[in-house]
C-alpha cells in the first residue's frame, strides 16, 4: 500500500484558509481533513511540518497533532477587526518502494484572538468608611484599581444591574455613598450585616470559533461593630465557693440604637464561632488553670467545647482582681454559618475576612481567700496501737495550701472532738467519720471530712511442737499452734514448702501434696491495714525414719540434656533431708544436688546420697550412678555438586552410621523425605546412637553449580546431548536420551525445563515438558501428531528454566 496523505477541506475566507480555530486552546491539525464514508482519513504514520517564522507561533502540542498560537491584541476604535493569522502546514506521509517514496498534503489554518474582560478586583468596604466620607464622590468602574487590563471595545450591562447606578452600555460612573442610603434605608436598617453589589463588563466574541468574556467588578459593604463593656463593680467570690462556675458574658452591657423610626436596636453579639476569650491579667501562678475554654480554635481547628459564655471556674483560684477580655470578629455580622472567625488569629474561611475592626471590652472580678481546711479524706487506716492520732495530720492537701490550725472537730452528731483524738480498743476494726470547720474574717467558710479505719493487731498464736514417725506423716500445722491464731496466715518451712492457706495439711498418701520433713515451720500472719507489722509463730517437727533408705538408682543422659537434679532421681519414698557427696570427685556436683554435664564424658559415675536418721538410727545411704552418653559432631565438609547430577540430601556421604538432618539449628523435626539440594541451602546434621541421644550439630552449606560453571577443582559442570537416534529397537540411542546414569539427570535437574526439536525447515516436531514421553523418532505436534519421522539433521533447543541456566541448542541425526 503505497503513502495516503488525506484530502484537505476546501479553502475559504480573505485569508483563504480550510479551517479556523481559537488561540485559547489547541488547534488539531487533522480536523483540517476531510473524513467521510467516501473520503478515507490520512495515514496516521505521517508528520506535521510548520510552514513558517510567526512569533506568534507557540508550538506543536505533546503528540504532534495539534499546535498553539497567541495572537495580540490589535483593536482600535477607528479600525476594529478580527484578530487573527494564518499558519501553513504540511502533512507528510513516507512510502516504502516500489511505491511512492511520500506523499503530502498542505493546509492553512486561520487562529482568532479570545476577547478579554480583563481582571475585576472584589473591594471590601467598611461602614465606617464610607461614614467618614471616604466614599461620598463618584468613582469610575474603568480604574485600575477596579478593572484591570481589559479590552476596550467592551460594554457594561445595565441589565444585571439592580442598583440602577449604570445607565447604559457606555456608564462606568457608580456612587457608593447612594448605595448605602438605600441598603440601610435612610437610618432604619442599621443591622444589615453585608451587602454585595456586582457590575458585569462584556466582551463580545469576534469569531464563533471563540467565546465570549465578561468580567465582574463587586463592591461588598459591611456593617461596623458596636461597643460593650462591664457596667457594674467586679463581683466578689469566695475562692473555695462551689461549684465555682462563672459566665463572665453574663457581667457585660451590649450596645443599644434607636432607628428612624423609634425602635429600639439591640447589638448584643452572643456568637459560638466569631467572638473569644482571653486572661489579661491576674494573680494565677503559670500554669494553673481556671478552666476558661477561651481558645476558639485549637492549632486551626475548632474548639467543640467553646461557647461564647466564657464560663470559668473560680474554685481554689489565687485570691486577687482578675482582668479578662471579650472580642468580637467584625465577620459575626457576615460569615457563613458554620465558618469559625477567631477575633484575634482571624479564620481560614474567606469569609471571616473584614474590612472592620474587632471590637473588645474587660471584665474584671475579684477572688476572695479562705482559710484552708484540706481535702476530704478517706481510704486511710491506723493501728489500735498507736494510742492517740493528730486529725490534722490525717487530712489529705491540694499539694500547695497548708491547713489552717484555727477550725473545730465535729463528729457525726455534731459534738466537737479535740484534734489529738484518743484511740478506743475494740474487738473488731472499727471506721470513724469527723469533720473539721474554718471561718475567716471575709466570711469564707472551709469544711474537710476525715474517714479513717483504726485496724487491730495481727495474732499468729502460740508456738507449738510435735514429733512424728515418718511411715505416720499427717497433720495439720494449724491445730498445733495455741492461742487463738488468725486465720489469714500461711505457712513456710524446709524444701521451700508454702501453704496454699492457713491449715499447712500434710497426708503422706496424697501424692499430689508435698511430703512433710523436719524442721521449723513457720506461721505468718501478714500486716493488717496500718498495723504493718506482721506477727509469727512457730511448729517444730520431729520426725524419726527407719533405717532403710531406699535402693540404689542408675539412669542415663544425654550430654546436651546439660543437666540433672539427682532428688529428682530418688524414689519418692526416700526422704529428702540428707546430701549428696560426690564419689568420683568429678567437681560438677552442686550443693543444691544438681548435677552439671559440661566437664562429663563417656562414663558411668557414682553419687552417694545419705541421711542421719535421728538416734539410734545410724547413717543410711544409697547410691545413685549417672551414665552419660557423648556423642562425637559428624565430620562432613560443606558440599558442592554439579546441578545436573540432580543430587538429593541422602547422597551426602556421611562419616557416622547413624545420623540426622535438620533445616534449622533450633528445629526439633529431622528432614525424612529427602528433598533434592538447591544452592546456598544450609542443613544441620547430628550423629544419633540407638537410644536417641545426638551430639551437637554441625552446619553443612550446599553450593550447586550451574551449567558452564567449574567446581573448586576446577572441573566444568557440561554436559553434551547424543549426536544420533537410531529407533530400531537395539537399545543403543533408541531415543533423545535426558537421563544418562553417572552422567546427568535433567529431569531430577530441571524440572520446568522444555525440549523444543525442529527438522531442517524450522518446523516444530516435538514439544516436551518432563512429564512427556523421550522422542523416538515421531512427532508430538498437532500437524504431524504420531508421525514418524523422516531421517535426516534435526535442530533441539533445551532451556533449563532455572536460575541462570542457559538455553542450550544443536543438532542430531535421525537414522531410520
Amino acid at each position: 500500500m503505497g503513502p495516503y496523505s488525506g484530502v484537505a477541506l476546501p479553502r475559504s475566507g480573505a485569508l483563504n484558509v480550510n479551517a479556523q480555530g481559537c488561540d485559547s486552546e489547541t488547534f488539531l491539525l487533522f480536523s483540517a481533513f476531510v473524513q467521510d464514508n467516501t473520503i478515507p482519513p490520512p495515514h496516521a504514520n505521517g508528520e506535521w511540518i510548520y510552514n513558517g517564522s510567526s512569533p506568534n507561533f507557540v508550538g506543536f502540542n505533546e503528540d504532534q497533532t495539534g499546535f498553539e498560537a497567541r495572537i495580540p491584541y490589535g483593536f482600535t476604535s477607528e479600525t476594529p477587526f478580527i484578530d487573527q493569522e494564518a499558519f501553513e502546514f504540511t502533512y507528510r506521509v513516507p512510502g516504502i518502494l516500489p511505491c511512492d517514496p511520500f506523499q503530502e498534503t498542505t493546509v492553512r489554518i486561520a487562529i482568532v484572538r479570545q476577547v478579554d474582560a480583563g481582571s475585576a478586583n472584589f473591594i471590601n468596604i467598611c461602614e465606617d468608611e464610607i461614614l467618614a466620607g471616604d466614599y461620598d464622590a463618584d468613582i469610575n468602574l474603568r480604574d485600575d484599581i477596579y478593572l484591570n487590563g481589559e479590552d476596550n471595545e467592551g460594554i457594561w450591562l445595565p441589565g444585571l444591574d439592580p442598583t440602577g447606578q449604570i445607565a447604559d452600555e457606555n456608564d462606568p460612573i457608580i456612587n457608593l455613598k447612594e448605595l448605602y442610603t438605600t441598603l440601610t434605608d435612610g437610618g432604619r436598617n442599621l443591622r444589615f450585616g453585608c451587602k454585595t453589589y456586582d457590575f458585569h463588563y462584556k466582551v463580545d466574541q469576534r469569531a464563533r470559533v471563540c467565546e465570549n468574556d465578561t468580567s465582574i467588578v463587586s463592591f461588598k459593604i459591611y456593617e461596623q461593630l458596636r461597643p460593650f463593656r462591664q457596667p457594674n463593680p467586679p463581683p466578689r467570690i469566695c475562692t473555695n465557693q462551689g461549684p465555682g462556675n462563672l459566665n463572665l458574658f453574663s457581667l457585660l452591657e451590649f450596645s443599644e440604637e434607636t432607628n428612624a423610626d423609634g425602635a429600639t436596636i439591640d447589638f448584643t453579639y452572643a456568637s459560638d464561632s466569631a467572638t473569644n476569650w482571653r486572661l489579661l491579667s491576674g494573680p494565677a501562678p503559670s500554669g494553673f488553670d481556671l478552666e476558661l475554654e477561651q481558645l476558639l480554635t485549637e492549632l486551626g481547628n475548632p474548639n467543640p467545647e467553646y461557647t461564647h459564655l466564657g464560663t470559668i471556674n473560680t474554685q481554689n483560684a489565687p485570691p486577687g482582681t482578675y482582668v479578662f477580655e471579650y472580642a468580637v470578629s467584625p465577620a459575626i455580622n457576615c460569615k457563613d454559618e458554620n465558618d469559625v472567625c477567631d477575633p484575634y488569629s482571624g479564620g481560614a474561611s474567606t469569609s471571616c475576612l473584614n474590612p472592620c475592626a474587632v471590637e473588645t471590652a474587660t471584665v474584671t472580678i475579684e477572688i476572695l481567700p479562705f482559710d484552708y481546711a484540706g481535702e476530704n479524706t478517706s481510704d486511710i487506716s491506723i493501728c489500735e496501737s498507736v494510742g492517740q492520732v493528730d486529725l490534722r495530720s490525717l487530712l489529705n492537701t491540694n499539694g500547695f495550701n497548708t491547713i489552717s490550725n484555727s477550725g473545730v472537730w465535729t463528729n457525726i452528731f455534731g459534738d466537737v472532738v479535740p484534734n489529738r483524738y484518743s484511740i478506743q480498743e475494740r474487738d473488731i476494726a472499727q471506721t470513724l467519720t469527723f469533720t473539721y470547720t474554718t471561718t475567716n474574717a471575709s466570711g469564707c467558710e472551709a469544711s474537710a471530712t476525715l474517714v479513717f479505719t483504726v485496724d487491730k493487731e495481727p495474732n499468729a498464736g502460740e508456738d507449738g511442737t510435735i514429733t512424728l514417725c515418718s511411715d505416720d506423716l499427717t497433720v495439720t500445722l494449724f491445730e498445733v499452734l495455741g492461742g487463738d491464731p488468725d486465720t489469714t496466715g500461711v505457712w513456710t518451712g524446709p524444701f521451700g514448702y508454702t501453704s496454699p492457706d492457713h491449715l499447712g495439711f500434710f497426708d503422706a498418701s496424697d501424692t499430689m501434696l508435698p511430703v512433710l520433713g523436719e524442721g521449723v515451720y513457720t506461721y505468718t500472719v501478714p500486716a493488717n491495714g496500718d498495723c504493718s507489722d506482721p506477727d509469727q509463730a512457730i511448729v517444730t517437727i520431729s520426725v524419726v525414719e527407719p533405717l532403710t533408705i531406699g535402693t540404689d538408682r542408675a539412669e542415663t543422659f544425654c550430654k546436651i540434656d546439660g543437666r540433672v537434679n539427682l532428688f529428682s532421681l530418688l524414689d519418692r519414698d526416700t526422704p529428702r533431708g540428707g546430701t549428696f557427696e560426690d564419689t568420683d570427685n568429678t567437681g560438677a556436683l552442686l550443693a543444691d544436688g544438681v548435677l552439671e554435664f559440661e566437664t562429663l564424658t563417656n562414663e558411668i559415675y557414682n553419687f552417694r546420697y545419705v541421711l542421719s536418721n535421728a538416734a539410734p538410727c545410724d547413717q543410711s545411704s544409697l547410691i545413685v550412678s549417672v551414665q552419660i552418653v557423648d556423642l562425637p559432631i559428624p565430620n562432613v565438609p560443606d558440599q558442592e555438586f554439579c546441578i545436573l547430577d540432580a543430587v538429593r540430601l541422602d547422597d551426602i556421604e556421611v562419616d557416622v552410621l547413624n545420623y540426622n538432618w535438620y533445616d534449622s539449628l533450633e528445629s526439633s523435626t529431622a528432614v525424612v523425605d529427602n528433598p533434592i539440594l538447591l544452592d546456598n541451602q544450609i542443613y544441620y546434621i547430628t550423629n544419633v546412637d540407638v537410644d536417641g541421644c545426638e551430639s551437637e550439630r554441625l552446619q553443612v552449606t550446599m553450593n550447586i553449580l550451574n551449567t558452564g560453571e567449574r567446581s573448586s577443582t576446577n572441573e566444568l559442570c557440561a554436559f553434551d546431548f547424543q549426536d544420533g537416534v537410531t529407533p530400531n529397537g537395539d537399545n543403543q540411542n533408541d531415543t533423545f536420551d535426558l537421563l544418562i546414569e553417572d552422567e546427568f539427570n535433567l529431569p531430577e535437574a530441571f524440572p520446568d525445563f522444555e525440549l523444543k526439536i525442529f527438522n531442517r525447515y524450522g518446523t516444530l516436531v516435538y514439544d516436551a515438558r518432563k512429564d512427556t514421553e523421550e522422542f523416538r523418532g515421531e512427532s508430538n505436534v498437532s500437524v504431524r501428531l504420531g508421525d514418524d519421522l523422516p531421517s535426516g539433521t534435526y535442530f533441539y533447543i533445551f532451556t533449563p528454566n532455572f536460575e541462570n541456566n542457559l538455553p542450550i541448542q544443536g543438532s542430531f541425526y535421525l537414522s531410520r
